[in-house]
């Protein structure tokens, strides 16, 4: 007499085979980036560190003053295309242009909540108050 029936013992050879297969198919993904869908690709980046070759980063830089967004004139939609600055900001820039009739130098956008030194630097190339 056997402890499973012969049902129930194909059952769990079925699970461990899917299992196994699985598993290989993961591991074969893992290894081989061109059959692996973006996701994985990502991990496999992750994990194999500097030793691939990365992709170089193209920096855009807005100096010319035609690129640059005017707080004090600009819409939502304007100022969420400034770097680092989402809907949520841009209703604070809104609400703090509203209230001080503008914008007299770009440092004072730091008077907004959630906009320090380090956001300010980052956008300073991007907008302008004229």
């Amino acid at each position: 007499m056997g402890f499973f029936t012969s049902q129930e013992r194909f059952i769990i050879l079925f699970l461990i085979l899917a299992l196994v297969i699985g598993f290989s198919l993961y591991l074969y993904k893992l290894n081989h980036p061109s059959f692996a869908p973006a996701y994985i690709i990502k991990d496999f980046d992750k994990n194999m560190g500097d030793s691939l070759p990365q992709k170089p980063e193209i920096h855009y830089e807005q100096t010319n003053t035609k690129n640059k967004i005017n707080i004090n004139t600009a819409g939502i939609e304007m100022l969420v295309k400034i770097p680092g600055i989402g809907s949520t900001y841009a209703e604070r820039i809104i609400e703090y242009r509203k209230k001080h009739n503008g914008f007299k130098s770009l440092s004072e956008i730091k008077k907004i909540k959630g906009i320090g030194e380090k956001r300010y630097l980052k956008i300073k190339e991007h907008i302008e108050c004229k």
